[in-house]
């Protein structure tokens, strides 16, 4: 018999901007992050195999939402003001996730000083809930147990 997995029931995520947390983006349907990496490899005269390297280039997400209140339009007011220097370039944006683990073990993944990529807004047909997709990158993450 397997040991008991995570389930996505045991997964929080949380947003916060320059002025601090943002509340009202808790309807989280889908919650991605890739540790960016890139393999090198080389090939030497008098070697018999490649040589490989790698290079970690940060982090990059995707986070999918249903919307309850106006707090993505805040957020996104936030995120373009900062785009088009209109605010300090020093406000920074974090997402952090949660992860209550089985054993009890609880991690905290803290994505720090997001950039933010493209942000569609999805009304798919009549009786479908607004999606708002967020896609973000970073140059570091925090992993605390």
């Amino acid at each position: 018999m397997s040991a008991p997995r995570i389930k996505g029931q045991e997964v929080t995520v949380g947003w916060t901007s320059p002025e601090g947390d943002v509340e009202g983006l808790a309807d989280v349907l889908s919650f991605t992050s890739t540790s960016a990496m890139e393999i090198l490899e080389e090939e030497y005269l008098g070697q018999v195999a490649k040589s490989y390297d790698d290079i970690y280039h940060g982090e990059e997400g995707e986070a999918e939402l249903h919307l309850s209140s106006a707090a993505w339009v805040i957020l996104q007011e936030r995120i373009i003001d900062r785009a088009q220097r209109r605010t300090p370039a020093g406000g920074t944006f974090t997402a952090t996730a949660t992860y209550q683990l089985p054993d009890g073990t609880r991690v905290r993944i803290t994505y720090e000083d997001l950039f933010w990529g493209a942000m569609p807004l999805a009304s798919d047909t009549r009786t479908a809930y607004v999606k708002l997709t967020l896609t973000w990158k970073c140059s570091k993450a925090r992993r605390i147990l």
